[in-house]
C-alpha cells in the first residue's frame, strides 16, 4: 500500500507544480480574485513570485478614486514584471502611470517594451498606437497603426475608426496612415462604401491613379456598383470607361448608349453597366446562337408554365443626360406566350422619376420592333432598361412560351428633328 501512495504523492506534487509554473508564465492567480488590498498582500505572501497579486494591487491603486497612490502602483507594477517581464499587459499599465507622472523617456521606453513581448503581434502595435495617442503624439502612433494595416488588415476598420477621431482627411489618411501598398488602398476603400460616404469615396478613388494604383477589374466593378447604388450614374459610367481603358477594352459607341445591345458578348467588362441577368423560379435566360436579327446571336428567355412570373430579371443601367429626350428601340420575338399579361421593354427613372414601356407581345410573333420616346427631367442621370412581364391575378396566369431579345438601342433626339412615334 506504502509502495503505491508514493507514487501517487509525487504525481500530485508534480501536477501541482506544473499548475503553479503554468499560472506564474501566465501571470495569473490560482487562488481566486482578490477583491481588496487586503486580500492582494495576503497573496503575495502566500504565492511570492506570482506576479498577478502585484499587478492586481498597482491597478487597486491606480484606479481607487478616492485615495489614488500613483508611486505605489508603480512600486507594484516594476514587482510585477520583475516576475513575469513577458506580459504585454504589465508594460502597457506601467506606461500609463509614467504618463500620468509626465515622465516621458519612462514612458517611451514602457512603450518600446510592450511592442517587445511579441514584436510581430498586433496586440503590442495596437496598445502603443493608442498610448502615443493619448499622449497626444500622432506622429509616434502612426507607424504602429501603419504596421497593423499591413501586416494584419482584418483589423483594418478598427484603425480607421479611431482615426476617424483624429482626423476626417482623407488626404491624411492617404499620405500618412495606409501603408504604399495597393492592397491597404483597396482596404480603406472598402471600408469608406460601408461608410457610405460618396464624396469621399469618389476623392479618394480620383487619387488612385497619382498615387500609382491600378484597380482590378473587380474593384472597378466595386466601384461602379456603388456609384450606381447611390444615384451617381454618369460618375459610374466615367469610372466604366475608364475602366475598359485601363484594361486595354474597346471603349464603346455613345451613338447607342445600351451596352452590348446585340448581345455578341457574355461580358464587356464583367458587370457594371452590361446586362444584369437574375434567375427566377419559372423562366430559364440563355444565349440562342441559332436566332438573331443581327449579328450571330439573341438573349432567350424560356418560362415554363409552371409559375406566374413577375418578370424583371433581364436589366441595364444606363447613364442619361437631364432634359433630354430619348428613342429606346429593341427587337422582339415571341412564340407561344401565354396569358394576356405579356412581355414588353421599358425605362425606369432612378432619382428623378420618369417612366416609358413598348406594347407588350403575347402569342406569336415573329422579329418585331417596339419603339417609344421618352423624355428625362432635371437632375436625372439615368434609369434601368428591362424586359418586363408583370404578375397577373387572372385565371389564365400560368406563364409559357419563349421570347427573344436583339437589337436593343437608346439613341438621343436632337429637339426639333423629331416627331412623336
Amino acid at each position: 500500500m506504502k509502495k503505491l501512495l508514493i507514487p501517487l504523492l509525487v504525481l500530485f506534487l508534480a501536477g501541482l507544480s506544473g499548475f503553479y509554473v503554468l499560472s506564474l508564465w501566465r501571470g495569473s492567480y490560482p487562488y481566486g480574485p482578490a477583491p481588496s488590498a487586503e486580500r492582494l498582500l495576503q497573496a503575495n505572501r502566500l504565492a511570492p513570485l506570482n506576479p498577478d497579486p502585484y499587478y492586481r494591487l498597482g491597478l487597486f491603486h491606480q484606479l481607487e478614486f478616492q485615495n489614488i497612490h500613483i508611486l505605489k502602483s508603480l512600486e507594484f507594477f516594476c514587482k510585477a514584471l520583475e516576475r513575469n517581464p513577458l506580459e504585454l499587459e504589465y508594460w502597457k499599465s506601467l506606461a500609463k502611470i509614467f504618463q500620468q507622472m509626465g515622465e516621458a523617456e519612462a514612458f517611451e521606453r514602457a512603450v518600446e517594451n510592450v511592442i517587445l513581448v511579441f514584436p510581430t503581434g498586433y496586440q503590442g502595435r495596437w496598445a502603443a498606437g493608442n498610448l502615443f495617442l493619448q499622449q497626444g503624439d500622432s506622429a509616434k502612433a502612426l507607424p504602429h497603426f501603419s504596421y497593423i494595416l499591413s501586416h494584419y488588415p482584418e483589423q483594418s476598420n478598427m484603425v480607421y475608426d479611431v482615426w476617424k477621431k483624429v482626423t476626417k482627411d482623407p488626404d491624411f489618411f492617404l499620405e500618412n496612415l495606409i501603408p504604399r501598398e495597393p492592397s491597404a488602398y483597396s482596404q480603406y476603400l472598402l471600408y469608406l462604401y460601408q461608410a457610405g460616404d460618396q464624396e469621399v469615396v469618389k476623392r479618394v478613388w480620383q487619387r488612385r491613379a497619382s498615387l500609382g494604383y491600378k484597380a482590378k477589374p473587380a474593384e472597378f466593378i466595386h466601384h461602379i456598383d456603388y456609384l450606381i447604388s447611390h444615384g451617381e450614374l454618369n460618375d459610374a459610367y466615367r469610372a466604366f470607361e475608364a475602366g475598359l481603358r485601363e484594361e486595354r477594352l474597346p471603349v464603346l459607341s455613345r451613338e447607342n448608349l445600351i451596352v452590348n445591345g446585340d448581345f455578341e458578348m457574355d461580358k464587356v467588362f464583367g458587370g457594371g453597366f452590361d446586362w444584369k441577368i437574375e434567375s427566377i423560379r419559372g423562366a430559364e435566360v440563355s444565349f440562342d446562337p441559332t436566332v438573331a436579327v443581327e449579328g450571330e446571336r439573341s438573349l432567350k428567355i424560356s418560362f415554363n408554365g409552371k409559375e406566374n412570373v413577375d418578370f424583371s430579371h433581364v436589366f441595364q443601367f444606363v447613364s442619361l443626360k437631364p432634359n433630354q429626350r430619348y428613342l429606346l428601340k429593341a427587337h422582339l420575338k415571341t412564340k407561344a406566350l401565354t396569358t394576356q399579361s405579356g412581355i414588353r421593354i421599358e425605362i425606369v427613372g432612378i432619382g428623378p422619376g420618369f417612366y416609358g414601356a413598348s406594347e407588350p407581345l403575347t402569342g406569336d410573333n415573329d422579329w418585331r420592333e417596339l419603339s417609344f420616346f421618352f423624355e428625362t427631367p432635371p437632375k436625372s442621370q439615368g434609369g434601368i432598361v428591362k424586359l418586363r412581364r408583370e404578375r397577373t391575378d387572372k385565371f389564365d396566369r400560368l406563364l409559357s412560351g419563349t421570347v427573344w431579345l436583339d437589337n436593343v438601342r437608346i439613341t438621343e433626339e436632337k429637339r426639333g428633328k423629331y416627331a412623336e412615334s
